[in-house]
């Protein structure tokens, strides 16, 4: 027989087959499509979408960008967002595989498979969030790095980093979450008890993705709104530049010394850090430098020969600081007159709006977090009642609880559910007791019945001894004095005939008078040795044995066995004796007798090489007065029913397994455990 301990209880909902194991290649390929997914929409997606909308870079900014998407977001976000993820994931992906080529489910290995599976989003999500700060924050260090990027341009990207972070590791936290729904669920009905995890509160949970949505959208439309602004005042100054530039041009025409006109042309100077000067076609600084510059090379714009090359233009340089440029050369000289004007100071509205967007930002979270504790308040309160009354039933058992019904919604009519649940289970709880209660009455009238059967039986079987004993004298006598009287041979005969049938009655009422004492006499239920009773039990059979040349083969049988020595001694002797007498002709003759012992039971068995039993005899053969073999032996056809009863008296049980011309086993079984305890007491 298969020890079944190891395996674990698994619920199925038919009462058939145990569900299999959700199919490894496809929880693998909803995990691998998800964290791609992640990657590449949060990897790539809101980074180009807010460099466009908060940078606006010139081509060497934006190769740069470029280079940190296809090296730093493959890279550190494939390591940190499929690669570690996937090796974590390798041993759960691994014993699904084994359990789908039939490997028993073992309680250990699907507890180990349910608490991987239960924590992997989390480590998903951690990962997808470390990999995305890893990649803005080396990405943003080399553009400024390589192309002399303001600071503040790079504070203006800092919101980025927990915009896409969080994103990213909320929809990688909730998609793992759903993939692994499948292995989750299919571990915790296997194990029916399912071992405990980290406690998350739903409210956690649904502020925390509330927060990072609101994030998200507040993150992108921040940006949004301040490269319009940005571009407006881009264009306006753009225009005033070049507006203001060409005006002073013309008022200082007239002049022929280069310092007279730009004494006039200071009048076109925007803001209070630009300035204007003038340089030749060889870009030499022709007048006086703020910074006493003394070529265009010095001023690090991005490509001014391109610039430059009309007669007049503007344009807006971001390498460096952020500045307006325009210019104008002369017709009638070979010189350029360069403004240049600076958009921070003309950016003050703009900074009024990021203050207020901050502030509008910080309101916002600060709503949603008293919004939504209130929300989750409503949603989680009648949860706790529903658990709460769940707890209690549990324990008390008390039926009569009751989960309020306070809202209208999904979680109202999980309440009634549960309400109508509980009604039932408080009905057929009153059926089932109604049930036991007539059932226990039955057995009492039963066991009633039993107990009057068992002394009419006593009584039948001791009180018809007495006149038998009598017929038995006096035959005797008859029989005596007809032999010395001569008589009739048939007289004689008669006699015997008369003397036989009161001894078959009389063992026949012996033997019923037995089997109505089983469990009545004052040996108590003790431990026994069960090998010792069967060196008593084959010491008194050793003659049999050896007259008819029966091999006896033993093992070894169970230590400390509770029972009543004498009975089962009774019990191992009639066993012994059907196997001897029953043998018949058969070559092999042989009885081999053995046991085994489990945590709640000790069995014994007797194998012979005898006649054997036909299937359709073998539950007749425990009752009473029943001789099924054509075999003459002696005996009445009550020592199985004796056994049985012997057995049951212990509360264990026993039978047969044979086959006609095959030999029979007789298989005994006695509780050790619980059974045994209420036995003996």
């Amino acid at each position: 027989m298969q020890d079944n301990k190891s395996r674990p209880q698994t619920a199925t909902d038919d009462g058939g087959t145990p569900p299999a194991p959700p199919p490894a290649a496809r929880v693998r390929l909803r995990l691998l499509r998800l964290w791609v997914i992640g990657l590449v929409f949060f990897g790539y997606g809101p980074a180009f979408t807010y460099g466009v909308l908060t940078w606006l870079l010139n081509d060497r900014q934006w190769g740069w960008t470029y280079l940190m998407y296809c090296t730093l977001v493959p890279v550190v976000g494939g390591l940190c967002v499929i690669v570690l993820p996937y090796a974590k994931f390798a041993p759960v992906l691994k014993q699904l595989q084994a359990w789908q080529q039939g490997e028993p489910v073992d309680p250990k290995t699907c507890a180990d498979v349910y608490l991987r599976a239960m924590g992997l989003p989390w480590h998903v999500a951690v990962g997808a969030a470390t990999a995305t700060s890893i990649g803005y924050v080396g990405g943003t260090a080399a553009v400024h790095w390589m192309s002399n990027q303001p600071l503040s341009e790079i504070i203006k990207t800092l919101p980025a980093i927990p915009l896409v972070s969080g994103m990213m590791g909320a929809f990688c936290y909730v998609g793992s979450v759903r993939a692994l729904h499948p292995v989750v669920a299919w571990c915790s009905r296997q194990l029916g008890r399912p071992p405990a995890v980290r406690h998350v509160p739903m409210a956690v949970k649904f502020l925390t993705m509330t927060c990072v949505l609101a994030t998200a959208i507040l993150c992108l439309l921040l940006p949004a709104a301040y490269t319009l602004g940005q571009r407006v005042t881009e264009e306006h100054l753009q225009d005033r530049a070049l507006t203001h530039l060409r005006l002073a041009a013309q008022q200082a025409a007239p002049f022929p010394e280069l310092e007279d006109r730009m004494r006039i042309l200071q009048h076109a100077v925007l803001g209070p850090r630009g300035y204007i000067f003038a340089s030749d076609e060889q870009g030499r600084i022709l007048s006086r430098h703020p910074r006493r510059f003394t070529r265009i090379e010095e001023e690090a714009w991005y490509r001014p020969e391109v610039r430059l090359r009309e007669p007049e233009g503007v344009w807006v340089d971001r390498v460096g600081q952020h500045r307006v440029i325009a210019f104008l050369r002369l017709a009638n000289h070979p010189m350029t007159f360069i403004s240049v004007a600076f958009l921070a100071d003309f950016s003050q509205p703009l900074r009024h709006f990021v203050l207020l967007s901050l502030l509008v930002i910080v309101e916002v979270l600060v709503v949603i977090l008293v919004f939504g504790r209130y929300y989750v308040k409503g949603v989680t309160t009648p949860l706790g009642e529903l658990m709460t009354t769940a707890e209690r039933i549990a324990r008390h058992g008390n039926l009569a609880q009751r989960v309020p019904v306070t809202t209208n919604d999904e979680i109202g009519d999980l309440a009634r559910s549960f309400n109508r649940m509980i009604e039932e289970l408080q009905s057929s709880k009153s059926d089932l007791e109604g049930y036991t209660q007539r059932l226990e009455q039955t057995t009492r009238d039963l066991s009633a019945l039993n107990q009057e059967m068992e002394d009419l039986l006593h009584v039948v079987s001791h009180d018809l001894r007495a006149p038998l004993i009598n017929i038995q004298g006096f035959s005797k006598r008859l029989e005596q004095e007809a032999s010395s009287l001569q008589a009739d041979a048939r007289f004689s005969e008669s006699l015997r005939f008369i003397a036989k049938g009161v001894e078959k009655m009389d063992a026949l009422l012996s033997s019923l008078l037995a089997i109505s004492r089983v469990g009545r006499k004052a040996d108590p239920v003790r431990p026994h040795d069960l090998d010792a009773i069967l060196d008593d039990v084959l010491a008194t059979f050793d003659h049999q044995l050896k007259e008819r040349t029966i091999t006896v083969l033993r093992h070894p049988l169970p230590k400390a066995v509770p029972c009543r020595r004498n009975e089962l001694n009774q019990v191992l002797s009639n066993l012994l004796s059907n196997a001897i007498n029953y043998m018949g002709a058969s070559d092999r003759r042989c009885i081999e007798i053995g046991g085994r012992e489990t945590a709640e039971t000790a069995e014994v068995y007797v194998r012979d090489t005898g006649v054997g039993i036909a299937p359709e005899d073998q539950e007749r053969v425990f009752g009473m007065f029943t001789r099924l073999q054509a075999v003459d032996v002696p005996g009445e056809g009550v020592g199985l029913a004796y056994v049985r009863k012997i057995i049951r008296s212990h509360g264990g049980s026993i039978r047969v397994e044979s086959a006609r011309g095959q030999g029979s086993t007789f298989m005994v079984t006695l509780p050790t455990g619980r059974h045994a305890a209420a036995m003996g007491g």
